[in-house]
């Protein structure tokens, strides 16, 4: 998994482009969403680090499956925990879980990954120490 500084851009725009990819598509509204966050241009998070951000991402998840012609993509527990933690201002945690949670509405249909993503966020940025839900996303091998 790339290493980014904590509160960078790309630590950022990793927890979005998780927040968009999770149930296994990204759809139209969750790009309009995101890209409505207002907190994105003080954080400069631009179309380049996302679009980076999201290639980056979607690269060390397909290297790091098990089976990835099941078309399914599992996130370790402890790894989504340890990527939760390069967000660590507290201000910048609150903007980014009111967009998860925006970005996982987007589309109508609320996905139990989905769920378990913010809900693990939460967990990590609001002091609740152990989590135990685990995800995986769907359509990430091609």
């Amino acid at each position: 998994m790339h290493a980014y500084i904590p509160n960078s851009p790309e630590a950022v725009s990793r927890i979005l482009a998780l927040s968009m990819i999770v149930d296994g598509h990204v759809s139209p509204s969750e790009l309009r969403v995101m890209h409505g966050a207002p907190f994105l241009e003080q954080f400069k998070v631009d179309d380049e680090v996302f679009d980076r951000t999201l290639r980056e991402l979607c690269e060390d998840l397909l290297d790091a499956a098990a089976n990835r012609r099941a078309g399914m993509v599992e996130i370790d527990p402890a790894l989504l925990d340890a990527l939760m933690l390069d967000i660590r201002d507290p201000l910048l945690q609150i903007c980014l879980w009111k967009t998860m949670v925006d970005i996982v509405q987007a589309d109508g249909h609320l996905d139990e990954r989905e769920t378990t993503l913010v809900r693990r966020a939460a967990r990590a940025w609001f002091g609740q120490a152990h989590a135990s839900d685990a995800f995986s996303t769907a359509a990430l091998a091609s």
